[in-house]
């Protein structure tokens, strides 16, 4: 019936138009007519079908307390940071936001599919070469005019990464035991063509506070990259999310508790005397003692440790031989 002529003539036709425009015919009289189309995004985590892109967050809680515990070791610098939410975007989005220089290496990350990114904020790494060699390194921002990386930069590049990469193993394998290996290093993000750029990827972004700066590192997986192990990431019921809140919740305590600051105090000896011996000291005095065995380390003016003061390089530094804490 389609394609047979009209049932009402041409007349007709332009007399319910006019009826319509002149308001002398209702419209919008038909059924359902105050309902609204609700957008699908499928790009949306809460929309998207098949993985649950926000179980990754508590993987990415996991990998900054653990990394940042590797970084400190490794510079001798105290490092607090936060995870944002894993982030979904076009690899050609990402890409574009990032300017040369930058620390991009290309892993695999076995079974995942394809392959990964670790993004090295260059700051991170001058922050380290300060800390190694003193001075002010030539790597700042992303804005700097230098192109590459010195081998130094390249090896503290490595240094790095060997840290992320020990912290991503040990954060996944609750999940799925992951085998991280190298493949590839580059500054200019134009060289990096893992990926097509129309195709989806997962951002994890580290915010790292080290000496006072901000520094970043992001880890970017293909978004296809996870449907190898989909199972693990399906959205769970009502119950089980509400577990996961709890579970989530105690993480980021756990972590937010990881970054109080203490205050450690090392106590050579202990010594008594009275009022009117205090108030008869002069310049130059010599007070005279017994040197215990071990000192004393007092965290929080708590007794923790007890230990042996001398030097490490250039720093004063206590070997801890006993805890206190199972005195208590």
């Amino acid at each position: 019936m389609a394609d047979k002529e009209n049932v009402l003539s041409p007349e007709e036709l332009d007399a319910l138009a006019a009826g319509i425009n002149d308001g002398s015919i209702e419209s919008g009289t038909g059924l359902n007519t105050q309902l609204k189309a609700i957008k699908h995004d499928l790009v949306n985590e809460e929309d998207s079908k098949g993985i649950n892109t926000s179980a990754i967050n508590p993987i990415n809680d996991r990998i900054l307390l653990d990394f940042k515990r590797r970084l400190s070791s490794v510079i001798r610098v105290p490092v607090k940071g936060v995870a944002e939410a894993v982030k979904i975007q076009t690899y050609g989005d990402y890409m574009g936001e990032l300017k040369a220089p930058q620390a991009i290496n290309i892993i695999r990350a076995r079974p995942l599919h394809g392959e990964a990114l670790v993004v090295i904020n260059p700051g991170l790494i001058g922050e380290c070469f300060d800390n190694f060699f003193g001075g002010d390194s030539k790597v700042d921002t992303p804005e700097s005019d230098q192109k590459g990386f010195t081998r130094t930069e390249l090896s503290i590049n490595n240094i790095l990464m060997n840290e992320v990469l020990g912290a991503l193993h040990d954060a996944w394998a609750p999940i799925q035991p992951l085998t991280c290996t190298n493949v590839e290093f580059t500054s200019d993000p134009r060289k990096a063509k893992t990926m097509k750029r129309d195709e989806l990827v997962l951002v994890s972004r580290f915010n790292l506070l080290v000496s006072k700066t901000e520094r970043t590192i992001e880890i970017v997986y293909p978004y296809y990259a996870l449907k190898s192990i989909r199972s693990s990431f399906l959205r769970p019921p009502a119950e089980v999310a509400k577990d996961d809140l709890a579970a989530r919740w105690s993480s980021n305590l756990e972590t937010a508790i990881m970054d109080a600051p203490l205050e450690i105090t090392v106590r050579l000896a202990q010594i008594s005397t009275t009022l009117k011996e205090f108030e008869s000291l002069r310049q130059d005095d010599i007070i005279y003692f017994a040197k215990p065995n071990f000192a004393k380390v007092d965290i929080e003016n708590s007794p923790a440790f007890e230990g042996n003061v001398g030097t490490q390089g250039s720093n004063m530094a206590v070997q801890l031989v006993t805890s206190l804490a199972g005195s208590k």
